[in-house]
């Protein structure tokens, strides 16, 4: 057998099309989960095959990491309200984690390298990840794969091989990108940045206070946590039309491969395929992140057993209950304004022993029995 098939007829060597190419675009659920590290990552520019390279043939660039929903970020001291927590600052909180009416207190400062303070490191992806693993896997396969056809002088897969690898890169380079976290204007020199703490409250009843300077705080929390593209966007249109030319290449390829080369192939793919799902389902995106920029003391949570305890314990920390105000955390009714201030005072002589729930109990019915004097019927209960 020759290195190309001449002829389209001949039962010896022709041209056909089969199946083995679905092997290689399935799996785009399981690259999703890691897609902003897998396009992050320096060794993704690599020549290499990948489950579902078409999920990297993405028109749109996305300026924005994602971010988690249905949560209030408050600024005790800003006065910021948001409705939405940064993808960084998720990694560190892990809010879906968060159980409901949990409390939670964390310091986080920078982690500078040296005692000079000069500046710490940058986000970046580990080394070590999994993911990377995979990734140099992959790689070390593609280039197996290479050499196998070119033994077996097969070169249709050699070819089809070659080019599927270089779509991938082709396709990771044009949407190669790194974090570009918001950043305040320079201060003068030994200038102390004030305190800029912060709390989440999740859908579920869950609190997180967050105490952090205010450069930090802007980093993770009330900024916007960005893509910096290093390539301009007409050089990223020239990279992704390149890729999907390869891809369209090898999905003939392929086709056309001989039979060892399509066991091979076939098996190098559903071998990634376990990988790639392996990372998915065991591997959080913070273990892919290296996050060691930040320092974080992280104590103990607490679990309490209503909201009005697990607030309690929020106002306790902060010392403050006009955050609860700002983002209408609290019901806005005469009962429970008497009973933030309450728990305000006692917050601030820090006496942790306050019968948070029973007080709330006691001006509940101090305001029914008041409006039932006033009016001759009880009316409808105004706190949950």
């Amino acid at each position: 057998m020759g290195w190309f098939p001449t002829k389209l007829d001949s039962e010896e060597s022709k041209w056909h099309f089969d199946i083995l190419i679905l092997l290689a675009v399935i799996g785009s659920s399981a690259t999703k989960k890691h897609m902003p590290a897998i396009t992050a990552s320096a060794f993704g520019l690599f020549p290499r095959l990948l489950p579902a390279p078409e999920t990297l043939l993405d028109t749109s660039r996305l300026y924005r990491l994602p971010s988690a929903q249905n949560v209030d970020v408050v600024g005790v001291h800003s006065g910021t309200v948001l409705t939405e927590l940064n993808y960084f600052a998720n990694l560190l909180h892990k809010i879906e984690d968060v159980k409901p009416f949990e409390f939670r207190c964390y310091e986080i400062d920078y982690n500078y390298v040296d005692d000079e303070k000069t500046e710490p490191r940058k986000l970046r992806i580990k080394t070590t990840s999994f993911l990377n693993v995979v990734t140099i896997l992959s790689i070390f396969m593609s280039v197996g794969l290479l050499v196998f056809a070119g033994v077996i002088h097969d070169g249709v897969a050699l070819v089809g091989v070659g080019t599927m690898a270089l779509s991938t890169s082709a396709a990771s380079l044009s949407a190669w990108w790194s974090p570009e976290l918001p950043e305040l204007r320079k201060r003068s020199v030994g200038a102390k940045l004030p305190d800029a703490d912060v709390v989440i409250r999740t859908r579920g009843g869950g609190f997180i206070v967050v105490r952090a300077n205010e450069k930090v705080v802007r980093e993770l929390y009330t900024g916007m946590d960005s893509c910096k593209y290093n390539l301009p966007d007409k050089a990223r249109q020239a990279f992704l039309a390149m890729s999907t030319l390869l891809l369209m290449t090898s999905v003939i390829m392929f086709s056309n491969s001989s039979e060892k080369m399509q066991i091979a192939v076939g098996a190098a793919y559903f071998i990634l395929n376990i990988l790639y799902w392996g990372l998915a389902l065991l591997v959080e995106p913070s273990g892919v992140w290296d996050m060691s920029r930040y320092h974080i003391d992280t104590p103990k949570g607490t679990l309490a057993s209503t909201y009005t305890k697990v607030l309690w314990l929020a106002i306790l920390e902060t010392g403050s209950i006009e955050w609860v105000r700002r983002a209408n955390i609290a019901p806005k009714t005469a009962a429970w304004d008497k009973w933030l201030q309450e728990a305000c005072e006692n917050a601030l002589r820090e006496i942790k022993d306050w019968p948070a729930e029973q007080r709330k109990d006691e001006i509940i019915e101090e305001y029914l029995l008041k409006q039932q004097n006033q009016n001759g019927v009880l009316p409808q209960d105004q706190m949950s």
